[in-house]
């Protein structure tokens, strides 16, 4: 019998891929979780090692009470990415949510230690120590959480039976440092304070309170509750962009001259604006990039073949960034060209009130890219205790380990610019990182 041909894979489709992740991240976002599945792990099957697409498909399995495949992939990341506590924490919840407590507590504790101040894990810590009968140390984490509900629930678990509840402590002035621990803990999708009810199953045959159906319906809701607690943020990144630095070997494929024309000179193929190609030389071919349609960056073309492209864009300046194995955003309509060795996906900003959204595009690997803006633009910085709000309209790219969300804010409108048809269209920035802007 003769020997088959070994299988070949089929080329990898970029184009096809973003249509799945950008697919999935927008049905995750709508709460269309089955959907969210289905085209996450399509995804993942054309690029099993995509650190975004695993860190949000852990969170679809999550999400849907798969908790055996989210560990799966949260056990990857973490050991992947020891350093980044997200990931501890959430891996520690999920192997809590299966009764797994040793190994819950012990990424729970690595959680705290790389993010001592972050209250969400010792929220769970707490539940678990709490499961467990380790009342004392249960009311250390959960006080530290602001759980203020739970922690007197375990306080009436801990008193005799028949014992009269002791009287309320005199009110204190709060601790300046506590004050901000309480304000940020727990939050929910719709901004309110989660009321995290405890996890009564009872492992070991400890017996359950009298009240065992109303407390069993209880901890069903706990359960959906922290689960909308759970930290989505895409994986963190641990690299930031310095955009005043220019890279030693960086790319020699782009040039700018001075006279604001654009210099490109490329041996496989480069992705340019449409309408913007003054000249070029050699054999080339322009196709549309399919992972783009439907957004503000699907004016990008792609040039293939080799030779040299000039790149004018009338009335805007142009700038150029070299990426080291890093990360940028990119709000679709600024990008000018971008360099093959690169890697993007769109990741929009969704306005769910209004149904608008900003096409950002994250670009990634080593390589350059060219950005054009109407104005000389500012290089804002944005720390924890500073938070950033800029229009958005203005937004034209950021990096670093920031968090943008949608504000509508009428009473913005009286001290920020002016800008047509984005009354209300705010974006605020929270974080660590640098945000451009063009105003």
């Amino acid at each position: 019998m003769p020997e088959r041909d070994p299988a070949i894979a089929p080329p990898f489709d970029q184009g096809v891929f973003l249509l799945h992740y950008n697919r999935g991240r927008e049905a995750f976002q709508e709460a269309r979780y089955a959907e969210a599945r289905r085209e996450l792990e399509n995804a993942q099957r054309m690029r099993p090692d995509d650190a975004d697409v695993l860190n949000l498909l852990g969170l679809v399995y999550f999400k849907t009470n798969a908790f055996p495949e989210a560990e799966v992939i949260y056990r990857r990341l973490a050991l992947e990415n020891p350093n980044v506590f997200i990931l501890h924490s959430n891996l520690g919840l999920i192997l809590f949510k299966q009764g797994k407590l040793d190994e819950s507590e012990q990424f729970l504790l690595r959680a705290i230690d790389l993010r001592p101040n972050y209250a969400k894990s010792h929220l769970y810590l707490g539940l678990l120590y709490r499961q467990r009968r380790k009342y004392g140390l249960a009311l250390e984490h959960l006080r530290f959480a602001g759980a203020d509900k739970i922690v007197r629930e375990v306080e009436a678990e801990m008193r005799p039976a028949g014992a009269p509840p002791p009287p309320p402590p005199a009110p204190a002035p709060p601790r300046r440092d506590t004050q901000k621990i309480t304000q940020k803990i727990v939050p929910l999708t719709d901004g309110r304070t989660a009321q995290v009810k405890p996890m009564v199953t009872q492992p070991g045959g400890i017996p359950m309170p009298a009240d065992a159906a109303r407390v069993v319906d209880t901890a069903h809701t706990a359960a959906r509750k922290l689960q909308d607690a759970v930290d989505e943020t895409q994986l963190a990144e641990e690299k930031r962009l310095d955009l005043g630095k220019k890279i030693e070997g960086a790319s020699k494929t782009f040039t700018l001259h001075e006279n604001g024309f654009l210099e490109i000179n490329f041996g496989r193929s480069v992705h340019v604006k449409r309408g913007t190609v003054s000249s070029y030389s050699g054999n080339l071919k322009f196709v549309a990039e399919s992972g783009l349609l439907g957004t503000t960056a699907q004016t990008l073309v792609k040039a293939v073949g080799q030779g040299k492209i000039f790149v004018y864009e009338k009335g805007r300046k142009t700038f150029l960034l070299d990426l080291n194995e890093e990360f940028i955003y990119v709000e679709g309509s600024n990008l000018l060209a971008l360099e093959d060795t690169l890697t993007y996906r769109v990741e929009p900003i969704y306005d769910s009130t209004y149904q608008r959204k900003i096409d950002t595009v994250k670009i990634f690997g080593k390589g350059s890219l060219a950005i054009s803006t109407h104005i000389e633009p500012l290089t804002l910085r944005v720390t924890k205790e500073y938070p950033l709000s800029i229009s958005s309209s203005a937004l034209v790219a950021w990096t670093g380990n920031v968090i943008p969300t949608v504000m509508d804010d009428k009473s913005l409108e009286n001290v920020m610019i002016e800008n047509a048809g984005d009354a209300g269209f705010k974006i605020r920035f929270e974080g660590d990182g640098v945000v451009v802007s063009e105003q």
